[in-house]
């Protein structure tokens, strides 16, 4: 889907002339024939019926994908910082955030000043080859749509009749970079919530999209009504694929009781294999359904845990381009006898909203509302979190919590109150 969306300005919008030898043109015809090109009408269409697209277009519309996210990338790491501090509020789209930057040049750092000059000078580019090519544009490409894209498409099928005033190598290097601020615009918009959701992972969210390793320390103050502990995790999470993907949790857990005389254990805790299905999308809004497995490991508490399945749903809202929220129901129901654990069956309900704020930053709040249908009793928990995005464009986070119990019941099912630090990064396959 997002490759689709990011080639709105190469082959997806190509006149009727530059469709024949266009790896999308059969397509196009067959899914989109009523569709008037250009305004990235063709784009939308094909994007609708992305599953029905043969492979030689998908592969094309990738490769532009590939190409306009490294610029797309490039402008990210340099400008983020300066967007954040002087355009904050502006509603990306239509070059306003281009146009909100270019009012602050004096005030840009070196880096960001150095991508709009790129820009600038790819609208030059693509002004004067217009100029240079406005007699071939005129007698060779009547009724193309006037984008720098298919523009470019026909003047290369006619590359043998252009005047040698009328450069098509460069102006293929010049059109790239210019048809790409358009994107940039849109894509900027869907990274912020993009990222917004993708921080949910690291406070164990179904709405998983993207792998992970977190790192991560707590401190429990009256664990299970009983002492305080402190524990330390290497928290793996593999996500292979994306409508339908295999998830995979493999912790590695280091338990310190501060009773005295109590030993430290230290082991593979509850390793979980999880299949999920992204089984609806519209938006900004997506739907997941997951079945997960958590494998008995015959260790005491807090560190293994019994055979146990887990389905689950959620869906995560981007509600702006600084909040989501996600809520997701789980039941953890234990398999058969679980020997020296006690029989699990609880209910979760777990709304988390998270906010992702200037200066690289974001808030969440997590409320687990947990109905243990064992014992009959209902333990409440709300943990905030705080934390920064050290890259955004690798997506390092460094986050700090505080979790407490809402009910007495919750501290005699789980702790009084947890702090915590993690560091995490997230990455794709």
């Amino acid at each position: 889907m997002k490759a689709i969306a990011v080639a709105a300005v190469t082959c997806l919008a190509l006149p009727p002339r530059a469709l024949a030898q266009d790896a999308c043109a059969e397509d196009v015809q067959r899914l989109c024939p009523d569709v008037k090109p250009g305004s990235s009408r063709i784009a939308r269409c094909l994007r609708e019926n992305e599953a029905k697209l043969s492979a030689s277009c998908r592969a094309r519309v990738e490769a532009d994908a590939s190409k306009a996210r490294s610029i797309i990338e490039e402008f990210g790491r340099a400008c983020r910082t300066d967007v954040d501090q002087f355009c904050p509020g502006v509603e990306p789209g239509g070059g306003r955030v281009l146009g909100c930057l270019a009012q602050h040049q004096l005030e840009l750092s070196p880096a960001c000043q150095a991508q709009l000059d790129r820009f600038a000078d790819a609208r030059e580019r693509v002004a004067a080859f217009r100029q240079a090519c406005r007699a071939e544009v005129a007698s060779l490409c009547e009724g193309v749509p006037p984008q720098a894209g298919p523009l470019l498409e026909c003047l290369q099928e006619n590359e043998a009749r252009l005047s040698s005033a009328c450069s098509a190598a460069e102006l293929r290097r010049a059109a790239e970079a210019a048809s790409v601020v358009d994107v940039l615009e849109e894509l900027t918009r869907r990274d912020r919530v993009r990222e917004a959701l993708q921080i949910l992972q690291g406070i164990d969210s179904v709405a998983f999209s993207r792998s992970q390793v977190l790192l991560q320390f707590d401190s429990y103050q009256r664990f299970l009504d009983k002492g305080n502990a402190t524990r330390f995790q290497f928290n793996p999470q593999f996500v292979l694929g994306r409508e339908f993907a295999l998830q995979i949790k493999v912790p590695v857990k280091t338990f310190y009781p501060s009773a005295a005389g109590a030993p430290a254990q230290s082991a593979v805790g509850e390793v979980t294999t999880s299949f999920a299905w992204n089984f609806a999308s519209h938006g900004q809004v997506r739907h997941f359904l997951s079945l997960g497995l958590q494998w008995e490991r015959l260790l005491p508490p807090p560190l293994g845990g019994p055979w146990a399945l887990q389905p689950a749903y959620a869906v995560a809202m981007g509600l702006a381009r600084w909040v989501s929220l996600t809520g997701q129901l789980v039941w953890f129901r234990s398999l058969g006898d679980t020997g020296a654990y006690p029989k699990v069956d609880v209910l979760l309900l777990e709304p988390i909203l998270v906010g992702n704020l200037p200066g690289r930053s974001f808030l969440s709040l997590d409320t687990k509302l947990f109905w243990n249908l064992a014992t009959g009793k209902f333990a409440p928990l709300m943990k905030g979190v705080a934390g920064i995005f050290t890259d955004r464009q690798k997506s390092v986070s460094i986050s700090a919590w505080y979790q407490g119990s809402l009910t007495s019941a919750g501290v005699s099912q789980s702790f009084q109150f947890e702090v915590g630090l993690g560091l995490a990064y997230f990455f794709d396959f």
